[in-house]
């Protein structure tokens, strides 16, 4: 079975971020598509599922990186077997009910025959969804199963607090999703660009170090986006 992988990046995304996310998919040899253009993240992903010929599509976030492959066999062994899409778990606090968890664009694998299925909606925004949460909404409306990626830990505390992932748990800036998948998360700050290069560095060399992360199920006493 074909499958395309492909990441967006902005014109004003930082350089570094690229080379670094190039760098680590790279070590891995997983072959990424990248498009470096000002389109809605929405539009992009509806192109290339409505265009592209493939039957396996993977969309991997500019700031979002892999600590090593078996991650990747691993979705596609899922996607395969149930002909479904999984990702990282997330939940968007903007958007009522705001305790919706759905599977996540950062790292989002769906096999084009489940897209159909589902009536190759648009995974732009809506009244109740972020980019690409239709996926897990029409999904759950036609009783499809789907798989989230929970996080486990995750490295700084958000300006504006941590963020709730429904029932769950937290997730913040740097987070560990299943312990293979790193989502950085707000690459504008250049502070977060130099946590980003550190990461990929220990990811390349192999030493990825979890002790100082904060856990994602334990009890956070400072500031929740509520």
């Amino acid at each position: 079975m074909q499958l395309s992988i492909n990441t967006l990046s902005y014109t004003n995304n930082s350089s570094e971020m690229l080379e670094y996310h190039k760098k680590v998919y790279d070590k891995f040899e997983i072959p990424v598509n990248y498009t470096i253009a000002n389109v809605r993240h929405g539009h992009f992903m509806d192109h290339v599922m409505r265009n592209v010929d493939a039957d396996i599509f993977l969309f991997i976030d500019s700031d979002c990186v892999i600590l090593d492959r078996s991650i990747l066999d691993d979705c596609l062994e899922y996607v395969i077997e149930n002909d479904s899409f999984i990702g990282p778990a997330q939940a968007t606090n903007h958007i009522p009910p705001k305790s919706h968890i759905f599977a996540a664009p950062a790292f989002l694998m769906i096999t084009k025959s489940c897209y159909q299925k589902l009536g190759s909606p648009s995974c732009l925004e809506t009244a109740r969804s972020d980019c690409a949460q239709e996926l897990s909404y029409i999904a759950e409306e036609k009783a499809k199963r789907y798989r989230c990626i929970y996080p486990t830990m995750f490295d700084t505390i958000p300006l504006e607090g941590v963020w709730r992932l429904g029932n769950y748990g937290y997730y913040g800036i740097g987070t560990l999703f299943g312990d293979r998948i790193y989502h950085l998360y707000q690459g504008r700050v250049g502070v977060n660009v130099e946590l980003f290069k550190k990461r990929c560095n220990q990811i390349l060399s192999g030493s990825f170090d979890k002790s100082e992360m904060h856990s994602s199920i334990a009890e956070f006493n400072g500031k929740v986006v509520d």
